[in-house]
């Protein structure tokens, strides 16, 4: 009880600096801040090194971090949890992706930011700058990955799950600024809202120290 108690708390504080930064980034894209012309700068210099082989490889993680692939993630983690019995943690998967996916669109309409660029190449993209999509879904779906299997797994297999719960989102949201689809602050304020928003279903739902109530009982996938 006493370590579920503890873990619970570092959840609903790790909740809360991660909004406190969001709300402080947003602040300073509305006033136009600090940090908006720390954007000017960092886009300028993510330009000024573009090579058509760098190009290619951030144009391949990108799509790694899109809506189709999003879709196509969810589809054979749904079907993955189904199949182990893991209905809780389906729930909990679907409650953050939802969540999240939610949140940055009704953010994005209501700040109507213009993307430094809308293309990439010769494809358009759609919808606005603040917040990053694909950095808030990128750090999400890791998030969510972290939670649902890292005391199922061990040894390589959790070092594995570690490395790609750090580089997904970072390259995911790097390769954003990288193209100039998105400024840094959009893919700073993604990733903040993405954390807030899994750690508070972390906390709702309190998954970390329930000790199983929430499946995280069931066979260890190895």
């Amino acid at each position: 009880m006493i370590e579920s108690l503890t873990i619970r708390r570092k959840l609903a504080i790790l909740s809360v600096v991660a909004l406190i930064f969001f709300v402080l980034i947003t602040l300073d894209v509305f006033f136009e801040g600090a940090l908006v012309q720390f954007d000017k700068v960092v886009n300028h210099w993510s330009l000024s090194w573009h090579t058509p082989l760098l190009d290619r490889v951030f144009y391949g993680i990108t799509q790694l971090g899109n809506l189709m692939a999003m879709l196509f993630y969810t589809v054979a983690l749904t079907l993955l949890m189904l199949w182990k019995k893991y209905r809780e943690g389906l729930l909990f998967y679907w409650s953050g992706m939802i969540g999240a996916s939610l949140l940055f669109s009704v953010i994005k309409e209501l700040f109507m930011r213009t993307r430094p660029s809308s293309c990439i190449g010769g494809v358009h993209q759609y919808g606005y700058s603040f917040p990053s999509g694909h950095a808030t879904m990128s750090m999400t779906f890791a998030l969510l990955l972290f939670f649902l299997f890292y005391q199922k797994v061990s040894g390589a297999y959790r070092v594995i799950l570690l490395f790609f719960c750090l580089l997904f989102p970072l390259l995911v949201s790097f390769s954003r600024v990288y193209l100039g689809v998105h400024y840094f602050s959009d893919v700073l304020g993604g990733m903040m809202l993405g954390i807030f928003w899994v750690t508070l279903m972390a906390w709702v739902f309190n998954w970390w120290g329930n000790n199983g109530k929430f499946g995280l009982h069931c066979e260890a996938m190895h």
